[in-house]
C-alpha cells in the first residue's frame, strides 16, 4: 500500500511539473499552474523557471541570485506569495484574469490568510503580469506584484546592499 501511495504522489508532482510545461492559450492556467509547480521561483536557481519567465525577469532572478550567493542576502527580503507579513496562504486560491491585450495579461491570485479568522472575510491579492514568448507562444512570467503592491522587478532592480 505505501509502495503504491508513494508512487502515486511521485507521478501526480511529476504531472503538475509537466503541466507548467505545456502552452495553453489561457493566462489564468499559465498562473495557477506556475503557482503550483514555481511557487520558489524567487528561490531556486533561475535556470528552474527559465522557460516561464520572460527573459528579462530571468536577467533580474540570475542578477538577485549572484547578489544572495555574494552577500547572503539581497534585495527581496520575502516571500512574495505572502509579502512581508508573517502568514500562509488560506483556501480558496483563486485566479481571475485582469485584462490581456497584443500578448500581454494580468492575473489577480486571491486568497484568505491562512489562520485568519473565519469572520474575516479580507483576501488578498497578488498579481501576475505575463508574456507570450511569440504571438503564438507560451505564456511567461514577467513581473510579479505582492500583496502590499510591490514589483518583485522593481526590487531586484533596487541598489546592491
Amino acid at each position: 500500500m505505501r509502495s503504491w501511495l508513494l508512487a502515486l504522489l511521485i507521478t501526480a508532482a511529476g504531472m503538475t511539473d509537466a503541466a507548467a510545461q505545456s502552452c495553453t492559450p489561457y493566462p489564468e492556467t499559465f498562473a495557477q499552474d506556475f503557482y503550483r509547480s514555481s511557487y520558489s521561483f524567487f528561490n531556486e536557481s533561475p535556470e528552474q523557471v527559465s522557460n516561464v519567465v520572460t527573459p528579462g525577469f530571468l536577467r533580474k532572478l540570475r542578477d538577485e541570485r549572484a547578489c544572495v550567493e555574494k552577500h547572503g542576502h539581497c534585495h527581496l527580503q520575502y516571500d512574495p506569495w505572502l509579502g512581508p507579513q508573517d502568514s500562509g496562504i488560506g483556501s480558496p486560491v483563486q485566479f481571475r484574469r485582469e485584462a490581456q491585450q497584443d500578448g500581454s495579461a494580468v492575473v489577480i491570485m486571491n486568497y484568505p490568510a491562512a489562520g485568519a479568522a473565519p469572520d474575516n472575510t479580507a483576501t488578498r491579492s497578488i498579481k501576475l503580469k505575463l508574456r507570450r514568448a511569440a504571438p503564438a507562444g507560451c505564456w511567461q512570467l514577467d513581473d510579479f506584484i505582492t500583496p502590499t503592491g510591490d514589483s518583485v522587478s522593481a526590487l531586484m532592480d533596487a541598489a546592491a546592499p
